[in-house]
């Protein structure tokens, strides 16, 4: 392969070398409006899983409809679509205003963010104690075991512990 095909100078210089190139993301020079720069910076205020207050629907979270939901994403994707606005942070504010529709478009992952709180989608997320680790439930006290509570109790044999994981006989 000659130095012209593989964009390399034939004397060896660094021309392609990463670091005398600079990468521009498109949005420098691009302007913005007074409009677009304060939705980005109410957007960029709000806390990453408070999906209502990112699209401006904390007034009427209880009552919104689809409809409200999607005028209000569309609206601000406008806004702050990086392509179209300049402004320092508008890729950031779009993520967060896509991710607010995307769960909040969704009636299954909206139903257990209006319950629960958090992401639905994060494992961790939800602010129920079911869900919120998986070894939630081990360090129990030994009294709701002994009054029939779920499966652990204090004491238990090796042989009974590989038949509840297992369901089979013994070891």
């Amino acid at each position: 392969m000659s130095a012209k095909a593989s964009g390399a100078s034939p004397n060896g210089a660094a021309n392609g070398d990463a670091k005398h190139r600079q990468h521009h993301d498109g949005s420098t020079g691009r302007a913005f409006t007074v409009e677009q720069k304060t939705a980005v910076i109410r957007v960029r205020k709000c806390a990453p899983t408070a999906f209502y207050d990112i699209l401006g629907l904390e007034e009427v979270k209880t009552t919104c409809t689809d409809g409200e939901i999607k005028k209000a994403y569309r609206k601000l994707s406008l806004l702050t679509h990086p392509d179209k606005n300049g402004y320092d942070g508008a890729d950031e504010a779009f993520k967060m205003v896509s991710r607010a529709f995307q769960i909040l478009s969704d009636p299954d992952k909206k139903s257990k963010f209006d319950k629960f709180g958090g992401d639905p989608d994060n494992r961790f997320g939800g602010g129920s104690a079911s869900t919120a680790s998986p070894f939630s439930g081990f360090g129990r006290s030994g009294g709701a075991a002994r009054a029939g509570g779920p499966m652990w109790e204090e004491e238990i044999s090796p042989e009974e512990m590989f038949r509840q994981f297992f369901g089979g006989g013994g070891m």
